[in-house]
């Protein structure tokens, strides 16, 4: 029987030592954290692979095989490497000190995904330890770039080694990945996410040209007001709500039932009852944005001098689109709005992604989380950013988020994930670490 406080600490210990790593991207450099990975993993005598798809930007790659003649297909334990860059001064503390401090780890990757890395390694070696049956090959692969799109992780070995996340049994049958299996708390009750659906990226570019001259004598031939009044014409628009299945789901579970029956006929007051039901805006923003597709203009570039008219500028904005969006028909749309002085094109596109809610695995979850907390409550949703799962998806392997995480009422989680002071109580994993490796072990295991 594995001994979980033992194994937890280990958990931590590798935690702390890939926060250590600063596999900021970009650049990237994600080659270290992987290399270490593949070292834990072969020190257990677990066969390890580090692949770059370019200088510096390495993946870690491991198996157990299935221990059956007959397999079935594998599971995949998906996680990345890179994490985002910080703004150092805004820290409490360093965020690349993987501090532990009143039973908290403070660093860049608590959160966003670290953690999860660690987790699945600890789970690769408790599965190699127990010396259990398999029924399916168990793949570990921790990836580089997910935080850029996966140019030089998923999206690269999906297209050039679609090997690595298969068995001769066939594709993954199923993927675990971050995002998903924390808790949350609304009214005094605790909520436990699964992940089985992501909204949809266009990531767009605007483009202003214009009158160069100087800055003495203005003019109204200027990129920068151009851009100016196009980014704002497309924050105003808004989006109309349109409930998925997923979502109108999962507001029910968590008592938002009214939230989602007024989201598309009255907003007004689906945003007040939103608001009275739940405290915590971040996650008010969440929910809401579950509800319709989303536009944020989060860049602006324009200008070198400030006694200078530009002659070119551009924007870049966020969208994210719910399931059944016609995301060209979306992006011809956005054109229109911002108007006849500038131009819009998608930079990146990719489609949202859905995995059956009732498939054997989320079943498996539904059951270790009420094990672990028979007064939590689990429920399939849908989650706003985008992860790995959209090149899981060319494969046709779905994909679970599903990092388990007990957390305390008053940890603002959602607010980690790219924020500062970014960090994950030990508590959290302790309880973590058993549901997953339970739902990854009874999914495996030979009968």
């Amino acid at each position: 029987m594995t001994h979980w406080p033992a194994a937890t600490e280990d958990c931590i210990r590798h935690l702390q030592a890939l926060i250590r790593i600063p596999s900021i991207n970009p650049p990237g450099g994600e080659t270290p954290a992987a290399e270490y990975c593949a070292a834990v993993l072969r020190e257990a005598g677990i066969d390890a692979e580090v692949l770059e798809a370019a200088p510096g930007r390495g993946s870690c790659f491991a198996r157990l095989p299935a221990t059956v003649d007959d397999p079935l297909p594998p599971l995949v334990l998906l996680s990345h490497l890179d994490v985002v860059p910080v703004d150092r001064d805004s820290w409490s503390r360093d965020p690349f000190g993987a501090e532990l401090h009143d039973g908290v780890v403070w660093g860049r990757g608590a959160v966003d995904m670290k953690d999860m890395v660690a987790m699945e390694l600890a789970v690769m070696l408790e599965l190699s330890g127990s010396g259990a049956p398999r029924r399916r090959d168990v793949i570990f692969a921790a990836l580089a770039d997910e935080e850029a799109g996966g140019e030089f992780g998923a999206l690269h070995w999906v297209a050039q080694r679609p090997d690595l996340f298969r068995s001769d049994a066939g594709p993954a049958a199923a993927a675990l990945n971050e995002v998903g299996g924390y808790s949350i708390t609304l009214r005094g009750r605790r909520f436990y996410t699964i992940e089985v659906a992501e909204k949809g990226i266009v990531w767009t570019r605007v483009r202003a040209s214009g009158t160069p001259g100087h800055g003495s004598m203005p003019h109204r031939d200027n990129p920068a007001l151009k851009l100016a009044a196009a980014v704002t014409r497309l924050a105003d628009a808004g989006r109309p709500a349109r409930v998925t299945d997923v979502v109108r789901n999962f507001f029910d579970g968590l008592g938002l039932g009214d939230v989602a029956a007024l989201a598309a006929t009255d907003p007004a007051a689906a945003s007040v009852a939103l608001e009275r039901a739940v405290d915590d805006p971040v996650l008010r923003r969440s929910f809401d944005a579950m509800l319709r597709d989303t536009i944020s203009p989060n860049t602006i570039h324009v200008g070198q001098k400030v006694n200078v008219i530009p002659g070119l500028g551009e924007a870049e904005i966020d969208v994210r689109t719910l399931p059944g969006t016609d995301q060209q028909a979306l992006l011809a749309e956005l054109g229109a709005i911002a108007g006849d002085d500038v131009e819009v094109e998608a930079v990146m596109t990719m489609p949202p992604v859905e995995a059956a809610a009732n498939a054997e695995i989320v079943g498996l979850m539904r059951e270790a989380l009420l094990r672990a907390d028979p007064d939590g409550t689990p429920l399939p949703m849908m989650i706003t950013p985008g992860t790995d799962a959209k090149a899981m998806a060319r494969l046709g392997i779905p994909t679970y988020g599903f990092a388990p995480l007990r957390l305390d009422a008053d940890v603002p989680f959602l607010s980690l994930f790219h924020g500062n002071d970014e960090r994950v109580p030990v508590s959290a994993i302790a309880f973590g670490l058993p549901v997953l490796f339970e739902v990854v072990s009874t999914f495996c295991r030979a009968a």
